[in-house]
């Protein structure tokens, strides 16, 4: 028995399939089946039924796999603490963003890990807030960059920065002369909302995707990248919500667009870094909060204190 015979039963436990499993575990299924067949053979009893079209524990299995969900943390604590004792900066920090930072924020952390840890190499991932949340709590990512109100209450949450969301529209839009405007006046018609949240309380107040609502126009854009909506409302009647950190940097670019203030409460985020509790980098993500702070990207409000 070792460790990967463990991470086998837990993967069959989690997807109900031998398939799955080792696709997950990247391993060919013949593999994977025969190991754990081998290991229901040393223990001397069944871990899984196998139904038709699904795998379910046993009770025997049941009890093995808490024992082995627990040994394989524990194993995983041990290599965390190795990590603290030794040179942090010589493993390579992963760190997640989502569709709607990570464009506007690689070229920031590449100088900021450059001007902070010169040495480090550094892994960006980019993914929706839940997909990303489950990497740092299976020791996939060190951190992701979410909202608060996307946080997962099973891992810490440390503020970074706060922000604004703006209803941004093409320069000669009827409503671009607005100095403000109300999340319940949003034209439900021209509107395109993303499936994911931004993180905003005022989100709730916004029109809800709805086919229905846009039936006058021809296409149907939700499933398109946050960008690519961005650069369709530069040249159409509709509009679409923005971040400022991504208005800033649309407003570098150039970009033919108006960003609209909102009105009433719910209009700020707050953008943290979602990390293990006990995580041993987390001294790393504290000279990143200093940095963030001394010099933080355009369009945002730096939390003073981790």
């Amino acid at each position: 028995m070792n460790f990967r015979d463990l991470e086998y039963v837990l993967a069959v436990a989690k997807f109900g399939q031998f398939s799955q499993a080792a696709a997950f575990c990247n391993v060919s299924q013949p593999a994977l089946s025969n190991q754990i067949k081998k290991l229901e053979l040393e223990l001397g009893g069944a871990l899984f039924l196998r139904l038709s079209g699904e795998v379910r524990l046993t009770a025997f299995g049941q009890r093995i796999s808490g024992i082995a969900k627990r040994i394989l943390e524990d194993a995983q604590k041990i290599k965390d603490t190795a990590t603290e004792f030794r040179d942090p900066e010589a493993i390579p920090f992963k760190i997640g963003m989502t569709p709607t930072l990570a464009p506007f924020l690689t070229g920031y952390f590449s100088k900021l890990f450059q001007d902070v840890f010169p040495q480090m190499k550094v892994v960006m991932i980019e993914d929706l807030p839940g997909n990303m949340l489950r990497m740092v709590e299976n020791h996939d990512l060190d951190t992701a960059l979410v909202a608060r109100t996307n946080h997962d209450d099973a891992l810490d949450f440390t503020p970074i920065w706060t922000e604004p969301l703006f209803l941004a529209m093409r320069l000669d839009h009827p409503l671009s002369t607005l100095s403000s405007i109300a999340a319940e006046d949003v034209p439900i018609h021209d509107f395109i909302r993303l499936p994911h949240s931004f993180g905003y309380e005022l989100e709730t107040r916004l029109p809800s995707p709805d086919s229905s609502n846009r039936i006058a126009k021809r296409f149907d854009l939700t499933a398109l990248r946050f960008e690519t909506v961005c650069r369709h409302v530069c040249h159409s009647d509709d509009c679409t919500i923005v971040s400022a950190l991504a208005a800033e940097q649309f407003k570098r670019d150039g970009w033919p667009l108006v960003f609209i203030n909102f009105d009433g409460p719910g209009n700020l985020r707050s953008l943290g870094a979602a990390t293990r509790p006990n995580c041993p980098r987390k001294p790393l993500l504290s000279k990143i909060h200093d940095y963030i702070v001394a010099s933080p990207p355009q369009g945002i409000t730096p939390v003073s204190s981790a």
